[in-house]
């Protein structure tokens, strides 16, 4: 909308004398007169006359214009391809106020929630062109699916008469799939509290551990005998040398300790992962559960616009001997989330093999186990 045009909404106050108003309103307007906070009256362009009791009631008059106006909606790289290109559209758009109360007494910002609505258009009219389509013929495609969506507007008090496409283009760069980098969301969560624990622990006094009470029999003698060392305290975790043995303890009677062997913690299996078989993208599945989806928030974020905002998770299912399974499950998708063209019943897991091929979106991945 241009600088010089009207205001699409103006409020004015009526002039009075005893009560009653004559207001004229002029073509291509339509005229909300509100009392007290309340449309009481919608008036087409003409002569009206109203009636107010004075210092008790507040009048207002919200004329609405009703003309054709221009709208000149710019995007940059708002949109993907149904290849995953980058897309930058421009168009102009021809509008019409068709329902004034709800433009001008239910909506804050209508021509907001108006460019809004066209943008959510143009997203699904372009997810489904490929790039040689949209260049050979996407300036027709978008209108004409634009203008075939009227129902879109209507709910928001506009009607769009036409659309002009004046640009569609492609950046440079290619519409790559971004993942969160370092730790999800539960991770840093998890982080922070650990964090959280070692800071309330490093104002507490370290507590020796109380002395173990060993009892030593030794074979050969009575049990009061002058060999036998009994309730003796020996710090923990400490190990007798057995050079320093009582002297007049024989050799062959000496009692032999069993050797310590400290294991190391097995190492954990390895992950399966995800490939993109086009960008060679590799994605190693650490989380448990591993979201997927367009909210910034899941572990792998899918700048496309066939992905829901939580569109699907893999969960790993421990089993015997170290083993690890895998399930994905559509956690109702709007598209819907597809293993081998198979597409998922929602909310009901599916277990996956290696070599399957998983379809979210415009995307596939290959899942592959170590």
């Amino acid at each position: 909308m241009s600088g010089n045009s009207p205001p699409l909404i103006q409020t004015l106050t009526p002039d009075r004398w005893a009560g009653w108003s004559m207001d004229f309103i002029g073509a291509g307007y339509i005229a909300l007169f509100v009392k007290n906070g309340r449309c009481v009256r919608v008036w087409k362009p003409g002569r009206h006359v109203s009636f107010a009791l004075p210092w008790l009631e507040k009048c207002e008059l919200l004329l609405v214009d009703s003309k054709l106006r221009h709208l000149p909606i710019t995007s940059q790289g708002d949109f993907l391809s149904r290849d995953q290109y980058l897309v930058n559209v421009s168009l102009n758009v021809m509008y019409q106020v068709v329902d004034a109360k709800r433009v001008a007494l239910e909506i804050s910002d209508p021509i907001a929630a108006l460019t809004s609505a066209v943008k959510d258009s143009l997203g699904v009219a372009i997810s489904h062109l490929r790039m040689e389509q949209l260049t050979n013929q996407g300036r027709v495609e978008v209108r004409q699916y634009v203008l075939d969506h009227v129902d879109v507007y209507y709910t928001v008090g506009f009607s769009i008469e036409d659309v002009r496409v004046s640009d569609i283009s492609f950046p440079n760069t290619r519409g790559i799939i971004r993942q969160v980098e370092g730790m999800s969301a539960r991770q840093e969560a998890e982080h922070e509290a650990v964090l959280k624990m070692q800071i309330a622990n490093a104002g507490r006094p370290e507590l020796s551990p109380p002395p173990i009470q060993q009892v030593n029999i030794l074979p050969g003698g009575e049990a009061n005998s002058k060999h036998a060392i009994v309730n003796q305290e020996v710090p923990r975790a400490t190990i007798p040398d057995e050079s320093a043995a009582t002297p007049s303890l024989p050799i062959r009677d000496q009692p032999v300790l069993a050797p310590t062997v400290l294991f190391s913690n097995p190492t954990p299996p390895s992950k399966g992962r995800l490939v993109n078989p086009s960008s060679g993208t590799i994605i190693v599945l650490s989380a448990n559960p591993f979201t997927i989806g367009r909210e910034p928030t899941n572990t792998l974020v899918l700048e496309d616009a066939m992905c829901s905002r939580n569109h699907a998770q893999i969960l790993q299912i421990p089993e015997p001997q170290d083993k690890v399974r895998y399930q994905i499950i559509d956690v109702g998708s709007s598209n819907g989330t597809f293993v081998d063209q198979q597409r998922l019943t929602s909310h009901q897991p599916f277990w996956l093999s290696a070599g399957n091929v998983i379809q979210i979106g415009n995307q596939e991945w290959t899942f592959q186990l170590p």
